[in-house]
């Protein structure tokens, strides 16, 4: 698409004025997200601009919006933003905690004459945070939040580009403040929202945070995870990613492979602990099976299968891919400073009203007298609400929704409206292996029942369920749904008020729309296992499944866009994104091109870092990250004793000085002596480092609790606070199917009826 000129507004947020204080990444993503539904977003520059001006994904980040320029330290410019917020629905900032409220823009000041503010704060570290006042950089809240594993048995970090903790609180806050949104429409009273990085990227950690105390459930995906589902080097070198967690997936494989021989002794191993030498003895039959094709071969071969499978590209492969294009994962803009450039698309796809990009990235104050003219003689707020009108608890309060969701993605979507106080029906499949660590992180607060939909009793339950439903979430092809009878046509048909959300791999558009895929896949196709391996290495995988994670939490976003629709209008509609989306998204710094790009980014298990003065060392007592963010923060460094001498040498031959020094003392006495002059040092830590960390419990973001025939169970928490709708840890995850006889009770069937669908099938009694 071409966007020389703003485009008209559309999308479910058309109405709302959004007023960015953010600059750098997560509140512009934020800011970018609101825009790309349909809101009008006017970002408020200092007079020398926002610093990530320098980085060509400003494009990206701050695409659709316009700017203004104002010196919040003059009282003419303070006046001028405290008038323009005034006017607006919602508030973005980025700052360290109680920068804001000194510069005379906090929540509380602004608040008290516009009560239907909603106020978004996207600190690097929380008020409660004994980190409060360090600095956000994305290097430091990712080194304290396992970001930066050893790979395998290495005892090094490894350095991930990728600005995840920025991504992460983009994402979480676009949720929360869309769900501020919806209970707004119902209350008529704004609320501030703080989504720190650090908390936000505990979303990212998920099932990893997951430990289960009384139990040692046995591996029942052995076999799957380390045979099927792998990178394996084809004939011409390049390699493909494999994926089959489930039973199903075999034969499609073998059949792509003429292995038909293979097939039941393959099957018989799924849902079994099997011997590691087993293990071994496919792991080379497969290593020497896959060598017998090139790469496009086995993709398309897996592909005419049904199978699953997909080549490990780079991301300049991926950014002119068929799909990738047809489907507007990659879109282009019109850029004022670089021309033509490629860019991640729409991120959430509402197909009752669809957002657009409304226009390139603003030159700095480009609409600075426009908008300034606005706040003296422009219109009052476009939408209004009425005074209390309601008091609820929760944003969704009242709303209801059946989660058919399996694995990751999907269920996080369920999980996390169920967060924001849905009642949320998980509707299991009695056929598919159990996962207790994934069950017990994606499936809290819900309520289970377990149908089989194959069964004609099964869908009539189904729909008797769906009479009380406002939303219908699943991450199954299209073409699955319709031939079990519950596509979105055929539940608009009985309910044309419901909402439909539908997460998968590749998108709902383009030639890749129906093809299976997991998170592996989405890392292999868009460049991010490459990236991480190394053009000349075996590609490898992200630390925690972030696509699965992100691609939920978007599939929430979406729903909340399309309930807060339907509030103004009474429509339904179908929204939906995929893995390929988010990884985009995740991508954002790298996911461009433009005529004269040079590529240059951080690659393979060597990286440590974007250079000697941004980048892991070791100490004498572990691995820190060591970020330097400007020549006057270098200056009052070189002043301190230990590291008089530094000057200005190469790249290399600093690395190694510092190296030398950084060895000599623990991280604690580093931190007191560098963190004051600006240079930002942060321990490295791993989960099992932080896990039991008595702030990051105190913070609510690992829960420890009791769970229904599993005992004692950590688990993730809350990761956005709002004021007047806050998050809910909901109930511990439910045994599957534990809640069957209650959901049917409420849905009207008596005693015998129930009796009568667990006789036949159609439902089945819970199992642990």
């Amino acid at each position: 698409m071409t966007t020389t000129e703003r485009t008209p507004a559309q999308g479910a947020l058309t109405g709302l004025q959004v007023l960015e204080f953010g600059q750098y990444i997560p509140g512009p993503m934020l800011g970018m997200l609101l825009s790309d539904q349909g809101a009008d977003v006017i970002k408020v520059e200092r007079p020398g601009g926002d610093p990530a001006r320098s980085e060509p994904a400003f494009a990206t980040w701050n695409r659709g919006k316009r700017s203004v320029v104002i010196d919040l330290k003059t009282p003419e410019g303070l006046a001028s933003a405290v008038a323009l917020a005034k006017k607006a629905d919602i508030i973005i900032e980025n700052y360290r905690p109680g920068v804001v409220d000194r510069l005379g823009i906090g929540y509380q000041t602004l608040s008290k004459d516009n009560p239907e503010l909603i106020y978004c704060s996207i600190p690097g570290f929380g008020e409660d945070s004994p980190h409060r006042n360090e600095r956000g950089w994305e290097s430091i809240v990712s080194a304290s939040t396992g970001t930066y594993q050893p790979y395998d048995e290495s005892e090094e970090p490894l350095f991930l580009p990728l600005p995840t903790a920025s991504t992460f609180a983009a994402i979480v806050s676009s949720v929360s403040v869309t769900m501020a949104v919806v209970a707004r429409d119902r209350t008529g009273k704004g609320q501030r929202i703080e989504v720190p990085m650090h908390s936000a990227m505990f979303s990212a950690i998920g099932r990893h945070l997951v430990k289960l105390y009384d139990i040692d459930p046995p591996d029942l995906f052995t076999l799957p995870r380390n045979v099927m589902a792998n990178q394996y080097k084809c004939a011409d070198g390049r390699y493909i990613q494999t994926q089959g967690m489930y039973q199903v997936f075999v034969g499609q494989l073998m059949t792509a492979a003429n292995r038909p021989e293979w097939i039941e002794d393959l099957q018989n191993l799924y849902g079994a602990e099997v011997a590691p030498e087993t293990v071994a003895m496919w792991k080379d039959r497969f290593e020497k099976m896959f060598m017998e094709r090139t790469a496009k071969q086995w993709e398309d071969d897996i592909a005419a299968a049904n199978g699953v499978g997909t080549i490990c590209k780079t991301i300049e492969e991926w950014l002119v891919h068929e799909h990738a294009l047809e489907s507007k994962m990659v879109t282009e803009i019109d850029d004022a400073q670089y021309g033509r450039m490629k860019q991640p698309g729409v991120q959430v796809r509402l197909r009752g009203t669809p957002g657009a990009i409304q226009g390139r990235a603003p030159k700095l104050g480009e609409h600075t007298s426009e908008i300034l003219a606005e706040v003296d003689n422009g219109p009052g707020r476009a939408v209004t609400y009425p005074a209390g009108s309601e008091n609820i608890r929760h944003a969704l309060d009242g709303i209801r929704v059946l989660d058919l969701c399996i694995v990751l993605a999907g269920p996080t979507c369920g999980r996390t409206l169920g967060e924001f106080g849905a009642d949320v029906i998980k509707i299991d499949d009695p056929s598919r292996p159990y996962d207790i660590s994934g069950n017990t992180d994606v499936n809290r607060g819900k309520r289970s029942i377990q149908i089989n939909l194959k069964t004609k009793d099964g869908l009539e339950v189904f729909y008797k369920l769906l009479e009380t439903a406002d939303v219908v979430v699943e991450n199954s092809r299209k073409s699955s749904l319709a031939r079990l009878g519950i596509s979105y046509e055929q539940l608009k048909e009985r309910k044309p008020d419901i909402i439909h959300a539908s997460l998968n791999a590749f998108g709902y558009d383009g030639p890749w729309s129906e093809r299976p895929g997991w998170e592996q896949l989405a890392q292999a196709t868009s460049g991010i296992q490459v990236r991480r391996g190394g053009r000349d290495g075996t590609p490898k995988l992200l630390p925690y499944p972030m696509n699965d994670y992100g691609t939920g939490l978007m599939g929430a976003y979406a729903v909340a866009l399309a309930v807060h629709e339907r509030n103004r209008t009474g429509k339904g509609q179908t929204v939906n994104s995929g893995l390929a989306l988010t990884a985009g998204l995740l991508q954002s710094p790298y996911f461009l091109d433009y005529e004269g790009y040079q590529r240059d980014e951080p690659e393979g298990l060597s990286v440590r870092g974007f250079s000697a003065k941004s980048r892991l060392y070791k100490t004498a007592d572990g691995w820190m990250f060591f970020h330097c963010p400007s020549d006057e923060a270098w200056e009052r460094l070189a002043a301190l004793s230990e590291f008089a001498g530094l000057g200005k040498s190469g790249d290399e031959a600093l690395t190694q000085s510092l190296t030398k020094v950084l060895a000599s003392k623990p991280r604690s006495e580093w931190a007191k002596l560098i963190n004051p002059t600006g240079v930002s040092v942060m321990a490295n830590r791993l989960v099992e480092d932080f896990r039991d960390d008595a702030d990051i419990r105190k913070a609510g973001l690992v829960v420890g609790r009791d769970h229904p025939g599993i005992g004692n169970a950590d688990h993730l928490g809350s990761v956005a606070k709002l004021s007047e709708t806050p998050m809910r840890v909901g109930r511990p995850s439910p045994l599957l199917g534990a809640e069957t006889d209650e959901i049917l009770s409420e849905a009207g069937y008596n005693g015998e009826q129930i009796e009568s669908f667990k006789l036949s099938g159609a439902v089945v009694q819970h199992r642990s």
